[in-house]
């Protein structure tokens, strides 16, 4: 046991304490291995329901069981929930739990009783997963709705017999078989079946799963899956792992609980990116894997994966990761401001709902082109407009630091190598290790640019760069660089993309707000190591990190105190002689002066960076360097930025924590 750790109480949903002959096991590999981590190093465990909530007198409780292992117990770390025992029965103030596991297999949807007990739990601890996670993964076809369909076999949902027979009659008939599952199903593939379509009963098989589960999904059978399946397994947005399963003989259903065997396996290329886009696009949630065939067809995503493959393929313990991240979170962790618990009503209409029906507005694919490698793609909305989930400590906004414009308007411009100066090349990647819940814009800036006001600006406050509309850009000589004028239409599909970016912004900022008490936003930018076009500096040497500020009203002033002095000490060790410097030349572009709102609990800091502290500029005399990253200056500088970004983040925690 590890007793130099603080206990913590901590407690696991799930419908059962146990489905198997032992006294406490939760039929899933990797929540056993959360919970023998959990026991293994000592804090207190808790067992509950969704039927052991109760309301008494205002307050939340669970009918808890106390679990525990034996005093003096030996074996393997990973599989001491063998031995766990319960010791006694007991109501729990939920305020009381520092982190509950939520496993949800007795939640189906946002109708199941106690949904809003039990995330009164987020107004003191963790709820892992968070209960729109939750219900967003729980909904087999949410998958569907927030990826293009094309990553899919044909599916369909269908609540009622006249839409299972049309959904039926709609999907291919490549196989004789087709696959039904429970929308809300989650039981390790026992709610998944295989069903020939030319069964004589099929109207009556039909009728016996609308009577079971009420919520169908009748989906293409693919003959592929008899070679295996792909899991890949993410954490906070990180690939943990992943690995092939093949069935078990005479079985056609790849899951572990049913005998399947697990191999390792390296991604490809596409089945990579594939897997990562579909866990960008359930940011919500920290724990889940993606499942998938060899050819990148997305069968599900499931929250809480197995950890038994990893840990028997690679020696990697899911268990302990997910342990150590909350054993830091926690204990670093400030109070919310407030004792705020939204409705589920309002969680179900919360911000990343919105986001994902933003999202929907646009078409499922766009061809772009590549300005800086001249290649073509189809992508997603996803990918040009991009959400990562991370901590939720802070929010990150990059938005100049894309390469990809459609090609329905590549004949607007002049795509030359100037086109690259009006780009921050290369800040997403300085950016990105910073973690946070990022917001990332991959369309060109000179394209679309999400830093300007919507309708422009004439005012006389608003340096002269600041001015123009996003849809209309000029170059470093101050020349406009549209060479064919959008007509109305397109101008308007253009500023699609900017009210997408600023709508996940807002709502990102409001999420925030609601769950800790305030929204903390780095809008990360990169400049000219020496002032180009319209900026009032031209020709002029500029300072290596410029942090913008709006002359100190952007921020608590102790926040910005915090940024600005952990910047400056962790640049000494290195003997660079690089400065800092506050509001030169820039103090603070559209998203600072429109987000930044202190007095309402909004702080926003701007970061400009000079490229060269990271990069040859685009104006490298030496061309064969131009646009190669320097490494070592990069990692330093990632290096720099995080400190001052966590420094900023605790003087936050600090003011609203009382």
């Amino acid at each position: 046991m590890n007793v130099h750790k603080p206990l913590l109480s901590i407690a696991f949903e799930s419908k059962q304490l146990s489905y198997s002959s032992l006294e406490v096991d939760l039929y899933n590999s990797g929540i056993n291995q959360i919970l023998s981590a959990a026991a293994a190093r000592g804090h207190r465990l808790h067992h509950f329901s969704m039927q052991d909530l109760f309301m008494y007198k205002g307050r939340a409780y669970a009918k808890a069981s106390v679990i525990d292992l034996p005093e003096r117990w030996k074996g393997d770390l990973m599989e001491c929930y063998t031995m766990l025992r319960k010791i006694d029965e007991r109501p729990v103030p939920l305020s009381s739990i520092d982190l509950c596991f939520f496993r949800a297999d007795d939640v189906r949807n946002s109708e199941t009783p106690h949904l809003d007990i039990i995330q009164r739990i987020e107004n003191h601890g963790i709820l892992m997963e968070s209960l729109e996670a939750t219900l967003a993964t729980n909904d087999k076809i949410e998958s569907l709705y927030r990826c293009s369909r094309d990553m899919h076999p044909a599916t369909y949902p269908a609540s009622s017999l006249e839409e299972a027979l049309d959904a039926v009659k709609r999907l291919p008939r490549k196989e004789p078989y087709f696959v039904l599952k429970d929308r809300y199903g989650f039981g390790c593939g026992l709610d998944v079946h295989r069903i020939e379509f030319a069964d004589p009963e099929l109207t009556q098989i039909l009728l016996m799963y609308l009577h079971t589960y009420n919520n169908l999904i009748i989906q293409e059978y693919c003959s592929e899956i008899e070679k295996g399946d792909i899991v890949a397994t993410f954490f906070d947005g990180e690939l943990i792992g992943s690995m092939r399963r093949t069935a078990a003989a005479g079985e056609w259903k790849t899951n572990f609980s049913l005998g399947a065997s697990q191999f390792p396996h390296t991604l490809t290329p596409v089945q990579e990116q594939t897997a990562r886009y579909v866990q960008r696009s359930f940011s919500e949630s920290r724990l889940l894997s993606v499942d998938m065939l060899e050819s990148g067809k997305v069968l599900e995503v499931n929250a809480f994966p197995g950890g038994k493959g990893l840990l028997d393929l690679y020696g990697i313990s899911l268990g302990n990761i997910v342990m150590d991240r909350m054993e830091t979170e926690i204990l670093g962790r400030a109070k919310p401001a407030s004792g705020f618990t939204a409705s589920v009503e309002a969680k179900l209409k919360n911000q990343w709902e919105s986001i994902f029906f933003h999202y929907k507005k646009h078409a499922e694919l766009t061809e772009v082109f590549d300005v800086f490698s001249n290649e073509t793609y189809q992508l997603p909305i996803q990918e040009l407009i991009e959400l990562r989930s991370g901590n939720s400590d802070f929010i990150l906004s990059v938005p100049h630091s894309g390469v990809l414009l459609p090609t329905a308007y590549t004949e607007h411009f002049s795509l030359d190598t100037k086109s690259l100066l009006e780009i921050d090349l290369f800040s997403n990647i300085l950016y990105e290790a910073l973690g946070g819940i990022q917001l990332i814009s991959r369309l060109a800036p000179f394209f679309v640019d999400m830093n300007r006001k919507r309708e422009g600006t004439k005012s006389g406050h608003v340096p002269k760069h600041l001015t123009n509309p996003p849809t209309e850009s000029y170059n470093i000589k101050d020349e406009f660089m549209l060479k064919k004028e959008y007509t109305p239409s397109e101008k308007e599909n253009i500023l699609g993309y900017y009210d997408l970016y600023h709508d996940i912004l807002t709502s990102l900022i409001q999420k925030q707000k609601r769950e800790q008490g305030y929204a903390l936003l780095i809008d990360g930018h990169s400049m000219t190591s020496v002032g180009l076009g319209r900026v009032y500096d031209t020709g002029e040497q500029r300072g290596n990190i410029v942090v913008g500020t709006l002359d100190d009203t952007s921020a608590h002033p102790d926040i910005i105190s915090a940024f600005s002095n952990a910047l400056r000490k962790s640049l000494e060790p290195y003997g660079l002689q690089l400065s800092v410097v506050k509001n030169e030349p820039y103090a603070g572009g559209f998203i600072t002066r429109m987000h930044s709102d202190p007095e309402k609990d909004v702080h926003v800091i701007q970061v400009e960076v000079t490229m060269d502290m990271y990069m040859y500029e685009p104006l490298e005399e030496d061309k064969a360097k131009r646009y190669a990253l320097k490494q070592s200056r990069l990692h330093i500088l990632q290096d720099f930025l995080r400190q001052a970004v966590a420094a900023a983040s605790d003087a936050a925690k600090r003011i609203y924590s009382g």
